[in-house]
């Protein structure tokens, strides 16, 4: 090397010489089960040449007498740098990391710092250690080798070939720079899991062919990762056409059809999303609050079927979408919500119900940031057999849990309840119940008074569609005879709705008061909440109220409700409710109107005993419950409800046909498009205005 050549490279070493305590960007130089070939994580940038020319990184296998790394050594590739070093780590016996790279305006590496991977110490994340103490390979280790890019090629600024810790070349092969899982086993490990063997007969069959799990650069948990992180939807024989079929004839049938395919790199179907035009319809509706979950019930490769459901006005489960994904994480499901928002307009449920899990709890915290995400009442309860079957106090932890959370009014009362339950049992040490108290605020009543759920305090409504499922699939079901029994699956649902309907239109429910608003609430409801009204008239006969006090117009009253708990003896329970005469309005402690839709029994109570009370105000009849409201998605066809015979929905396709072809026509120009315009308002107004003085049945 000559003068010129030495000097620059000393001031490459003044340059970009390396702070050894800063560990925070270290990277291992592992193999990464999910890159193609032989790359590993940190090579996805290594392998970037100064002309952008990205090659393959392949490990020496057998190395002999690899020279140790000096300053001034020059390498034509940041490639054959990484090549050098890890064969001579794999020499000495030690793992080597990045422990920086700095790029320049272009996006090219320029400078890179290697070295051993127990260099730093660990900062110890749990709060006791002393407990449970956490192993670490951190010891200090300073081994380093710097490198920077002069022109084209590579130089070695400065390196430090002293450990701290001992070395074991018959050991290299355990270290994460060293393994290497090649394509053609890859290759193996995807059919072989798709015969359903196990991961370890895989491997055991790997190393046999090998001559020995020591000729393998990969050991058997690298597989087991290869495959947790390659799973993509497994349709089965004919299950991709099957599909196919199903969403081209779903889109003749009507052109708002929507649905969603997830490929991945290797453009393998990963998840997919749809929903018909009916469902997407009545999400105008109810889609307000949707309760999400999934299962598996589709066919023998377990593949999650998730669902979107709601509540119609009958109380009933109403299907919004619906999914197949490959796996239950968090970037499943963040796909998987803002395929929702896109097929739904961009609009959001206000409130979405799922069961406990992480996955979901982060995915609709990106996507559904304003929505009010509660978790599943009835999941959480279930698992007290699972945590607490085996303890002496079973029932008595049992009863005291759901004491507390049924019975707490407020969230202080839950609070204080709660604390004397875990000192009680001593239970202060409790996993389960501590992550639960840290999420209260996701399923605990007191926290959720006066959010609306339209009575799904829990994901009961899904469970009832998985149910209604249940009976047209089975475990063993192939997606091809699943698409085909998913049309008649929906069409019983919209038969049990249309059979409601009727029962509504035909019959009346006799009143079981003399109250003229109980009148009102029989004219407007379906006789499903009508009779949930009703349940709630026959309880004031168990409450009692007194004023407390009246001022500036608004009377405040305590109801004192005696409840029944199980069948033995009868608990007072007191509510406070607040009344503004003069407007007949009324406001109760227990929020049931606000979360659930139905005046209180509380508050009619109070009503009751009100001086010239015989309407209520327009305030307290939920659109959503009401049995003489028009709706649209009632007209539009699909393929499990035709609609044949139906003069209205007649009508109603052919006159969407003919808009479609007007808003052709009127779209070009900007004087045709608000000419349409105009006329389409005041026609709008004009049959609106003779719609309000027809018949609710007519």
């Amino acid at each position: 090397m000559d003068l010129s050549q030495s000097a620059l490279i000393s001031q490459c070493e003044d340059d970009y010489s390396l702070t050894h305590e800063q560990f925070d960007d270290v990277v291992p130089l592992e193999m990464d089960p999910q890159n193609a070939g032989n790359e590993t994580v940190a090579d996805v940038e290594l392998t970037e040449s100064v002309d952008n020319c990205s090659t393959e990184f392949k490990l020496i296998d057998e190395v002999e007498n690899v020279k140790e790394p000096k300053e001034a050594m020059i390498f034509s590739s940041i490639e054959e740098l990484s090549n050098y070093y890890r064969s001579y780590a794999k020499q000495e016996g030690f793992d080597v990391v990045r422990k920086k790279q700095k790029k320049n305006e272009s996006g090219y590496a320029h400078y890179i710092s290697l070295g051993c991977s127990r260099q730093g110490s660990r900062k110890s994340s749990s709060s006791n250690s002393f407990c449970k103490p956490s192993q670490t390979i951190r010891t200090g280790c300073k081994a380093t080798l710097n490198a920077k890019l002069v022109g084209t090629k590579w130089y070695v600024t400065s390196v430090s070939t002293d450990h701290n810790h001992g070395l074991s070349p018959g050991k290299a092969r355990y270290f994460k720079c060293q393994k290497n899982l090649d394509s053609v086993s890859k290759r193996k490990l995807e059919i072989n899991d798709r015969a359903e063997i196990s991961t370890n007969k895989i491997y055991n069959s790997l190393a046999v062919e090998a001559g020995g799990c020591e000729s393998l650069a990969f050991g058997e948990k690298d597989c087991s990762n290869f495959i947790a992180k390659s799973i993509h939807l497994r349709l089965g024989t004919g299950g991709a056409a099957a599909l196919c079929d199903y969403f081209s004839r779903m889109q003749k049938v009507n052109d708002d059809f929507y649905f969603e395919m997830d490929l991945d790199d290797e453009c393998r179907l990963r998840n997919v999303f749809w929903a018909d035009a009916r469902s997407r319809a009545s999400y105008e509706d109810f889609g307000d609050v949707v309760a999400f979950d999934t299962t598996y019930l589709t066919n023998r490769y377990e593949m999650p079927f998730a669902l979107f459901v709601g509540v119609n006005h009958h109380g009933q489960s109403i299907l919004f979408s619906a999914a197949l994904i490959s796996s239950e994480d968090t970037a499943t499901f963040v796909w998987l919500f803002e395929a929702l928002l896109k097929c739904m307009n961009g609009r959001s449920p206000k409130t979405i119900i799922t069961d406990q899990d992480v996955a979901m709890k982060s995915a609709i915290n990106k996507v559904f940031s304003n929505a009010q995400h509660r978790f599943c009442l009835w999941h959480i309860l279930k698992k007290l057999p699972e945590k607490f079957g085996s303890h002496s106090q079973y029932n008595a932890i049992k009863s005291a849990l759901r004491s507390c959370v049924y019975d707490s009014q407020t969230c202080d009362e839950f609070d204080a309840s709660w604390k004397s339950l875990v000192e009680c049992f001593n239970l202060e040490d409790n996993a389960w119940l501590h992550g639960l108290y840290s999420e209260r605020t996701f399923w605990v009543p007191a926290y959720l008074k006066g959010v609306f759920c339209a009575g799904m305090t829990t994901t009961q409504q899904s469970e009832e569609m998985n149910t209604f499922f249940y009976g047209y699939v089975h475990s063993s079901t192939t997606l091809k005879e699943f698409v085909d029994q998913y049309d008649n699956a929906l069409r019983k649902k919209v038969e049990n709705e249309n059979v409601a309907d009727f029962d509504s239109f035909n019959a009346t429910v006799s009143c079981v008061s003399r109250f003229s608003f109980e009148k009102q609430f029989q004219e407007l409801y379906t006789n499903e909440k009508l009779k949930e009204v009703q349940e709630e008239i026959r309880e004031v006969l168990y409450c009692s109220r007194s004023l407390l006090k009246s001022e500036g117009g608004i009377s405040t009253y305590q109801v004192t409700e005696r409840v029944e708990i199980n069948g033995a003896y009868m608990k007072k329970v007191c509510f406070t409710v607040y009344c503004n005469e003069p407007s007949c309005e009324v406001n109760c402690s227990c929020c049931r109107f606000e979360s659930r839709g139905i005046l209180c029994r509380h508050a009619i109570s109070v009503l009751v005993t009100l001086d010239d009370v015989t309407l209520l105000p327009k305030k307290y009849f939920l659109n959503r419950w009401r049995k003489d409201l028009k709706r649209p998605y009632k007209l539009i066809k699909s393929s499990y409800d035709p609609l044949s015979g139906n003069p209205s929905a007649e009508r109603y396709s052919d006159l969407c046909k003919d808009m479609f072809a007007l808003a052709a026509i009127a779209a070009p120009t900007v004087d045709h498009y608000t000419e349409v315009k105009s006329h389409v308002y005041m026609l709008t107004k004009k049959l609106s205005g003779l719609s309000c003085e027809q018949s609710p049945h007519s």
